[in-house]
């Protein structure tokens, strides 16, 4: 069994739209034990958000610790979030819409619960232990499902007046485009986001292209995930490569577009596509965005991926939970 003092573990909770991600974490910031359910058909909040917390105990289970021991959850969540409540707003990649979170899970695990954006959790993470340390002004970009981000200014994550700033997947890159899942056309989460690429990839197979990625998923393309996504990349499958690099340009605009408006000391890029993909997704994105600087200067602002991977939701929704806030003395979104 771990040795913890009682009290010392809180559980951080990254919830997406295709898994959910729960880690029991010591005080020192390390997880000592995970936990994960796949979230693509429990689209009913109750439902998921039960399945989440048996995930959450298994993450316990899984450090060896007591379940007495954990003082708090924290909980990323993809939507808006209403900071006294904990009800999150549209979430269009669960399908839900005024979900009381906190008080679901709080009624699940008997626990104090925080609730927070998703990707501005994930933001805090980073900054406070990942690629963002000791930054003072971070953007960061997470492309999974859809596409979210989170701003840090003068060392604090940046709420914004009406505690809705970080939406950089709802920029718009190409007006009259696509439409995303809360309707907007044209986003860049429309353009660029896992979502947008298995649409583009499906459209060019219903075209009759061929594609490796038929026989990777076994021909379930429509449930193909980022990582079959880098093994028919690897393969050199132009179809694949044709739609990724496509997604990486409108990705490169979004970079330009954070760079020029906000002159941030780093960007960092995270989610299930980065990682999955690595620096040659990375490199197409920055080739398209450096040119479209207006500052000259600008070009040597670092663009890398994000250090901690799928952890920084986890870490960061502990972070929430430790403290009761985003890390910038406000309830968290």
């Amino acid at each position: 069994m771990v040795d913890v003092q009682q009290h010392d573990v809180v559980i951080g909770i990254d919830l997406g739209g295709t898994k959910a991600l729960a880690g029991a974490v010591g005080a020192d910031n390390a997880i000592i034990g995970q936990a994960k359910i796949s979230t693509r058909k429990k689209r009913d909040p109750e439902t998921l958000l039960a399945a989440v917390a048996a995930c959450a105990r298994s993450a316990v289970e899984n450090a060896g610790v007591p379940f007495a021991s954990v003082q708090a959850v924290g909980i990323g969540v993809p939507g808006p979030i209403d900071p006294e409540t904990g009800t999150v707003g549209n979430a269009p990649n669960l399908g839900w819409l005024n979900v009381p979170v906190k008080a679901i899970l709080e009624r699940e695990l008997g626990l104090p619960v925080a609730v927070g954006n998703d990707v501005r959790v994930a933001t805090l993470g980073e900054h406070r232990l990942g690629a963002g340390q000791g930054k003072s002004r971070v953007v960061t970009f997470f492309v999974g499902t859809g596409i979210g981000g989170g701003l840090v200014v003068d060392g604090k994550l940046y709420a914004g007046a009406h505690n809705a700033a970080g939406e950089i997947g709802h920029t718009f890159v190409a007006p009259g485009g696509p439409r995303c899942g809360a309707g907007h056309s044209g986003c860049l989460e429309a353009m660029a986001s896992r979502t947008a690429i298995q649409r583009d990839i499906l459209n060019a197979v219903k075209q009759g292209k061929k594609t490796a990625l038929t026989h990777i998923v076994a021909g379930d393309l429509a449930n193909m995930k980022s990582s079959d996504l880098a093994e028919a990349l690897a393969q050199d499958d132009k179809v694949t490569k044709r739609v990724l690099k496509r997604a990486a340009e409108y990705l490169g605009y979004g970079l330009a577009s954070a760079v020029n408006l906000l002159d941030p000391d780093i960007i960092i890029l995270g989610g299930g596509v980065v990682e999955a993909l690595g620096e040659t997704f990375i490199n197409w994105a920055i080739k398209v965005a450096r040119p479209n600087y207006i500052c000259e200067a600008a070009r040597d602002t670092p663009i890398v991926g994000a250090a901690l991977g799928d952890d920084a939701g986890m870490l960061g929704a502990a972070l929430l939970a430790r403290e009761g806030t985003t890390g910038d003395g406000a309830s968290g979104r």
